[in-house]
């Protein structure tokens, strides 16, 4: 018997179901709403009914993206219980119910137009998911969800099939379609979608426009080491397909709101260097970015457009506060010099050239700590250069102007999992994740 692929098992699933809820991770990036948008356009061309669900509301700047309004922030777990009523005996001349205290129940009462009703013209149907098929998108493990993840009777009682492109994949799902060597989610799904396409065309210029969204966020318009010559063909056959790429480009990297450039010119005058240890730093406050009125979206982009282009620097660090804790952002500037390390330090992880961690705290209570074991690991770190004696003050001041004279745009939103890993580091990648951690 000759095994199925995950992508033939995603096929047949999809056509042997109706009602198909496709779900993404908190603080969804254009990858994941990328993806939910062009499944969801897609699989209703098939006949199927389809709901978006996210825990966050997705930032402004991804509203060009069509169907993105319909993204629901909660899944409607309730389910039909149904009472079938056989009128082979007798029509029903009146229906009412009313309640009975006595026996805390609903007495549902049928009147019959002639004949009599018999206790065996009752058939009750049991509770029923509101969904037969969950595609979560994009998200490599189940905590991801959020809120959404609450409701586990859905994921339980229905199908999973997980299609991500993140080497931190849990492989949660019935069925798992994980690439590492993909750019973003979004190419997957082209595959998919033309799987799916035989009978049907699917890709029209919505669905593409929404996939090269996700492509081109994931690899910051073609600029991240991640992109590979099968995205750029994937890229091309999108636009020939009707992707709106100037729309795409305009909105991700040529429109920033006010309280965007207020808040990158706050963390410009934040930046500090550590020239011993080679790296440039900066960070923002919760009360920062109230004063200025943006959100945790407005931060995309910060550290690849910015501190990411400081020379003479192995790495830049942005520590921002988000719900309690202290978030660290880290992106490899130096070529061959990994930040991986120092994110798992702390719990964290991504790739060789971004990763990310949480610390809990503030940034008053942690902001030492974290940059005292940041300065240790460079210390003893073999890929370190350092250029100045260790006794020496470590932090230099320098000017926004000092960062890069140009600034292209928006990036990702924390490319600890946007940067990927090459194709022989896939590869071996696969057969570190090939058991699955969890099993629906």
């Amino acid at each position: 018997m000759v095994e199925t692929t995950p992508k033939q098992q995603t096929v047949e699933l999809i056509k042997s179901s109706d009602r198909v809820l496709v779900v993404t991770h908190t603080n969804p990036d254009g990858d994941a709403l990328g993806c939910l948008v062009a499944l969801k356009i897609a699989l209703e061309k098939l006949g199927k009914k389809v709901h978006l669900a996210c825990a966050d509301t997705p930032a402004k700047i991804f509203g060009f993206l069509p169907q993105a309004e319909n993204i629901l922030t909660k899944i409607d777990s309730t389910a039909d219980f149904i009472i079938s009523l056989e009128l082979k005996h007798a029509q029903v001349e009146r229906l009412g119910y009313k309640k009975n205290p006595r026996l805390n129940s609903l007495d549902i009462v049928v009147t019959p137009k002639d004949g009599r009703f018999r206790e065996e013209d009752v058939q009750v149907q049991g509770t029923k998911a509101n969904y037969d098929l969950v595609i979560v998108a994009d998200t490599p493990n189940f905590e991801r969800l959020g809120e959404l993840a609450l409701p586990t009777d859905v994921f339980y009682e229905v199908p999973v099939v997980n299609i991500d492109h993140h080497p931190s994949n849990e492989r949660f799902g019935k069925i798992n379609w994980i690439e590492l060597v993909a750019t973003s989610t979004a190419e997957i799904l082209v595959s998919l979608l033309e799987a799916l396409s035989r009978e049907k065309p699917l890709i029209d210029e919505d669905v593409a426009t929404a996939l090269l969204t996700g492509l081109i966020y994931d690899t910051s318009s073609f600029q991240n080491v991640n992109t590979t010559p099968k995205s750029l063909t994937v890229a091309a056959q999108l636009v020939a397909a009707g992707a709106r790429q100037q729309e795409i480009v305009k909105n991700l990297y040529k429109t920033k709101s006010l309280e965007t450039l207020k808040l990158w010119g706050a963390i410009l005058s934040n930046v500090k260097e550590d020239r011993a240890r080679r790296f440039v730093w900066s960070e923002i406050s919760a009360g920062e970015m109230q004063a200025v009125g943006a959100d945790q979206s407005a931060l995309s982009g910060v550290v690849d457009e910015l501190l990411k282009s400081a020379s003479d620097s192995d790495f830049a660090l942005l520590l921002s506060e988000r719900g309690g804790d202290v978030h660290g952002s880290l992106r490899a500037i130096a070529k061959g010099f990994s930040v991986a390390p120092l994110a798992e330090a702390f719990g964290g992880g991504g790739h060789e050239a971004a990763a990310a961690f949480h610390v809990q705290g503030n940034l008053q209570t942690s902001r030492e700590e974290i940059l005292l074991k940041i300065r240790d690991l460079c210390a003893k770190s073999p890929q370190a250069k350092l250029v100045e004696p260790l006794s020496q003050k470590p932090e230099t001041p320098i000017l926004p102007e000092e960062i890069g004279e140009e600034v292209k745009g928006l990036a990702g939103e924390d490319a600890d999992e946007q940067v990927k890993p090459s194709q022989e580091e896939g590869e071996r990648l696969s057969e570190a994740v090939r058991e699955p951690k969890t099993k629906w």
